[in-house]
């Protein structure tokens, strides 16, 4: 059982890289939860995109396109098989679209699936296939915000994720 804890757990650890990554806009942390060369389909039927050519360029897509992003997972799901192991993750993704001459502030939000092929190499367990499915979409106009200030993360290295822990 200890062999199966370690490989959840390094599973887990890409799954939460991918989301970090893409909500930081960090193209590292993208790419640290998959295999190089590994594939992603979810745009096109049967389209695949090399990792490498797919993290750089969504991040240049948010980052243009919204003010901010946050994906969460959920009900995820680890079967592990003689190849490898198959992990479904329920995802709600939730894009912010500032105001423009045009529209108002809109909230773009996505629900879905990530179904991920991990597999073992080198004593690394990382996605080598990632499939996404959408469940449902909704687009809405932001009218009315909450009253309180909150401190805005951000988008990129200087959030304080990446700092040191204070002693």
């Amino acid at each position: 059982m200890d062999n199966y804890s370690e490989a959840e757990k390094q599973i887990m650890d890409c799954l939460l890289s991918y989301t970090r990554g893409i909500d930081r806009l960090d193209p590292d942390a993208i790419t640290a939860a998959f295999h190089p060369g590994a594939l992603l389909e979810g745009y096109q039927p049967d389209v695949f995109t090399p990792i490498e050519d797919f993290a750089l360029p969504v991040v240049e897509r948010l980052k243009k396109r919204y003010s901010s992003t946050q994906h969460r997972l959920s009900n995820t799901k680890i079967d592990f098989t003689e190849e490898g192991a198959i992990a479904e993750s329920y995802v709600l993704a939730y894009h912010v679209q500032p105001a423009n001459e045009d529209t108002p502030e809109r909230l773009w939000t996505f629900s879905g699936r990530y179904i991920d092929y991990f597999e073992n190499r080198n004593n690394e367990w990382r996605i080598a296939e990632r499939f996404l499915r959408a469940d449902w979409t909704r687009i809405e106009t932001i009218d009315e915000k909450m009253p309180n200030k909150f401190i805005a993360g951000a988008r990129d290295k200087s959030d304080p994720v990446y700092g040191q822990i204070s002693n």
